[in-house]
């Protein structure tokens, strides 16, 4: 079973280098659409800054996990991932290191490169990353960490943190692993986008009981959240969704 032995952060889905997630989530910058559209540079640029100040804001000495969708590298090949984004990719994994923190990955959807015959984990090793996961973990036998969502039976003690959905918590049987039955689940649509019958309609007995569903979406709009114990506080958030957010509050 894996403890938490030092001052402990988590995080979600911060999506480096994808113009189009600013839209979908109501990310503070100005975009066109297309990712590759060279106009988004600068705010991928002001992003990712942004993203590096709140892991600046955290001490030297702890861990750090993220749930996932960590860069994005566009559609296509993953083996041709140009030189130049893994050099951006080993940058930004230094900064966020510094000397003595530990960084550890549950890969997620989007992350999927890997070159030159390497694994996808093994990729994300020789990047910097101390422990990557390309399914849900169990810490301290009670938090299983996962990317997606995971379906948990009635009446389980666990408790799910995951990013993907962002800042949604789960509301619906969107749930892509059976984590207490070691099964995977087919996603509610398939490649081509066509809706399959619903998980409860497939499997009528893994209804969620959403009264009793412990669970906590993390997403880069929520910022860094510091893990005490059975408690999660917010660390540090972006400046410029503070600003956003006392905007909406007044």
């Amino acid at each position: 079973m894996l403890k938490n032995t030092r001052q402990t952060f988590i995080v979600s889905d911060l999506h480096f280098g994808h113009a189009n997630i600013i839209n979908y989530c109501n990310r503070p910058y100005d975009v066109v659409k297309g990712n590759r559209a060279p106009e988004n540079k600068p705010a991928l640029a002001e992003m990712k800054e942004d993203i590096l100040k709140m892991f600046d804001f955290l001490p030297d000495d702890c861990d750090i996990w993220n749930l996932g969708d960590f860069y994005f590298a566009g559609s296509g090949d993953p083996r041709k991932v140009s030189d130049e984004v893994v050099k951006e990719l080993q940058e930004i994994i230094n900064r966020m290191k510094k000397t003595n923190r530990r960084l550890f990955l549950v890969m997620g959807n989007h992350d999927n490169m890997h070159n030159k015959g390497q694994s996808r984990i093994d990729f994300y090793y020789k990047l910097g990353f101390d422990k990557v996961y390309d399914a849900p973990v169990l810490v301290e036998d009670k938090f299983i960490l996962s990317h997606e969502p995971v379906y948990l039976a009635k009446g389980s003690t666990l408790v799910n943190l995951y990013g993907h959905t962002h800042d949604i918590s789960v509301k619906e049987d969107y749930f892509c692993y059976d984590y207490e039955n070691y099964a995977m689940e087919c996603r509610v649509f398939d490649k081509m986008g066509q809706e399959r019958p619903k998980i409860q309609i497939r499997y009528p007995e893994r209804e969620v009981d959403l009264k009793n569903y412990k669970n906590m979406c993390l997403d880069y709009n929520n910022g860094i959240l510091e893990w005490v114990g059975d408690y999660f506080k917010q660390a540090a958030l972006c400046w410029r969704n503070k600003e956003k957010k006392d905007e909406n509050d007044s």
